[in-house]
């Protein structure tokens, strides 16, 4: 029984090393993309926050157009950043 236990304890072990190796390079392939999903966990969470200011934008977004409606978000965008420091 011993050494059955001895072979599995000694298979457990080499599981495990692999299994550190694979989360190492999977770790480090998908570096590049974490700061993009950061970015977009970032914009995820702005958009749960504040459902109606998103709703807001996509109906004026609807109604008016992207080319109607660039000029108006370059002239609220300051007012904006400068009532969010309050």
């Amino acid at each position: 029984m011993i050494p059955l236990t001895r072979a599995l304890a000694e298979r457990r072990h080499a599981l495990v090393a692999l299994s550190r190796e694979q989360r190492a390079g999977l770790t480090a392939m998908l570096q590049p993309a974490a700061r993009g999903l950061g970015m977009l966990d970032r914009v995820l969470t702005a958009v749960r926050a504040r459902p109606f200011v998103i709703s807001l934008a996509a109906a004026a977004l609807v109604v008016l157009g992207p080319r109607r409606m660039l000029p108006w978000v370059l002239r609220v965008a300051p007012f904006v950043s400068l009532l969010r420091r309050f």
